[in-house]
């Protein structure tokens, strides 16, 4: 018994000392996360450099907005927005707007009658355009971002 005793007392002072020193040596990071800080517009507004053409939506409620700066050439705005419009008919909306436009369809999915998701995925020479859009009830939640360079 005496020697279980001793095994237990040095196991206990091995578990005191190897917490003193991770708690000297091991220190978390406080740095900062680096890279681009987002930019957003005030509640329900969009950020002035959004393209407003890209919401087709004219009862669209904007539940946020914000920029982000890559470098001095190339910035991505986005709009999150609720339309009471379907999946279905803002991604009809969508596909015919880009094409009527100029832009061109470079990815989408097929949205179905039991679809959830859908995803265009638009370009000129000169940007690039992101349309997320999820089902919600009877409307949809949109996410819209644009990288112009």
């Amino acid at each position: 018994m005496e020697n279980s005793k001793r095994i237990w007392v040095w196991v206990g002072i091995a578990v005191v000392v190897i917490a003193v020193i991770l708690v000297f040596v091991w220190k978390p990071s406080t740095k900062p996360a680096s890279g681009p800080v987002p930019v957003f517009a005030p509640q329900g507004q969009l950020i002035p450099q959004f393209p407003k053409e890209l919401i087709l939506d004219p009862r669209a409620q904007v539940n946020s907005s914000y920029s982000i700066g890559y470098s001095s050439s190339t910035n991505q705005y986005t709009a999150e927005w609720v339309s009471s419009s379907s999946l279905a008919t803002l991604d009809a909306n969508y596909k015919k707007y880009f094409v009527a436009s100029g832009w061109t369809i470079t990815n989408s999915n097929t949205v179905t009658a039991a679809s959830k998701l859908g995803v265009v995925y638009a370009a000129t020479s000169t940007a690039n355009v992101n349309v997320t859009m999820v089902a919600q009830g009877k409307g949809s939640e949109v996410t819209i971002s644009y990288v112009g360079h």
